[in-house]
């Protein structure tokens, strides 16, 4: 109701040639617009606490990994398997918590104020952003499939889950390719 009398008192009468229905229109577009740069604030913020919360729990994922290796070391090749597929897991996590860390300034760059992103980064629309996000999405699902390889026992069924793994990198793949 204030927004009609906002507009009703700002805009001349519609007979004597003042605002119609394009300009009410154009009031709720702009006020739209400049609400959403606190949308996209949201974003940024949420994605980027994701990221922080993915490196520390890599992180201390980490430590802990290390510090228990020490009293239960073992010297055989399944105890190095089992740890190098761990560690595999855990650098999948640093590589999805740089996914949502990218998504952060990408939505940054692209929706609110420039964006201090790395060298080798350019995000000019959201295609760029899309088109990053989703090679280091093929990328963690090959460290996945690596980590899940090295840890295979021959009663699991390790072709279907790389099956599935692959027909995600080729669909991904091929939407790249063809939005490029």
């Amino acid at each position: 109701m204030d927004k009609e009398k906002h507009i009703a008192v700002e805009c001349p009468d519609e007979q004597q040639g003042g605002c119609g229905k394009n300009e009410s229109m154009n009031y709720m577009v702009n006020t739209i617009a400049s609400s959403s740069r606190w949308l996209f604030t949201l974003a940024v913020l949420g994605s980027a606490l994701i990221s922080v919360y993915l490196f520390v729990l890599g992180f201390v994922t980490t430590i802990l990994i290390i510090a228990g290796s020490f009293t239960h070391m073992g010297f055989h090749a399944e105890y190095m398997k089992e740890i190098i597929a761990v560690f595999m897991e855990i650098i999948d996590t640093f590589l999805v918590a740089t996914v949502f860390y990218l998504m952060s300034l990408g939505l940054y760059e692209l929706f609110i104020a420039k964006a201090p992103l790395p060298g080798w980064v350019k995000i000019c629309n959201l295609d760029d952003l899309k088109t990053k996000l989703l090679g280091l999405i093929i990328i963690a699902l090959a460290v996945l499939f690596m980590g899940k390889a090295l840890t295979w026992s021959p009663g699991e069924d390790l072709l279907e889950f790389g099956l599935a793994i692959g027909v995600m990198i080729v669909a991904i793949s091929g939407y790249v390719w063809i939005k490029h």
